[in-house]
């Protein structure tokens, strides 16, 4: 019995070896956006007509506003990390979104475009980057316990807009709910690489933005 929980253990963190060098490949840079940019603060869209792509798990589940707060902290936190200097912060470009609004220009979802458009316009910026929170779940039960458990579950968007030319760029795409091992060895690595535990929703984000902004280039 011993022997076969070794030769279990031994193919986990083989695969963990695999999935972490999977992951690292998976994580492309590209180069830097040239000119200013201008960082939009975090928003939690509760329809769908308010997205710039794809559509919401739920409608009408509005997150805490510290919550978005948070975000946009660790926004800046993982912008230094990654070098980047010389932007407009998510507490500045705020006020060009309170002054912007939502116009009838057409569809919905033409007329959230125009807006962060026009947001980027306000802020006089070459590009301007759009973090959207679409979904999120927090841990619910003890951290190493792996029963009566709600998993953190985090979606996430990262648009990069170029204003002058009215269009996306680049866009990311983070959803993420955490697993047991037990349910999905193939993610060993990753599981490993956070601690062998379970995380917060706000540990996901961290992932997300890292992630994220190396490939948006920034």
């Amino acid at each position: 019995m011993k022997r076969l929980v070794h030769l279990f253990m031994t193919c986990v963190l083989a695969l963990a070896l695999l999935s972490g060098c999977a992951s690292k490949s998976e994580v492309v840079k590209l180069p830097r956006p040239v000119g200013t940019i201008a960082i939009a603060g975090f928003t939690n869209p509760v329809f769908n007509w308010e997205l710039l792509a794809g559509y919401l798990p739920q409608e009408g589940r509005p997150i805490k506003a510290d919550v978005l707060q948070q975000l946009d902290a660790k926004m800046v936190g993982v912008l230094s990390k990654h070098g980047v200097t010389g932007y407009a912060r998510p507490a500045i470009t705020r006020q060009c979104q309170e002054i912007e609004v939502f116009e009838n220009m057409g569809t919905r979802r033409q007329a959230a475009f125009a807006y962060w458009v026009k947001v980027g316009e306000c802020m006089t910026a070459d590009y301007i980057l759009v973090p959207q929170i679409l979904f999120w779940q927090d841990l619910r039960g003890m951290q190493k316990a792996d029963y009566n458990i709600q998993p953190a579950s985090v979606i996430i968007d990262l648009y990069l807009i170029d204003v002058n030319n009215k269009r996306i760029v680049r866009r990311f795409h983070f959803d993420e709910t955490q697993q047991p091992l037990s349910e999905n060895v193939l993610n060993a690595g990753t599981f490993f690489k956070r601690g062998g535990k379970w995380v917060k929703a706000m540990d996901l984000a961290d992932e997300a933005l890292d992630n994220g902004l190396m490939e948006l280039g920034l």
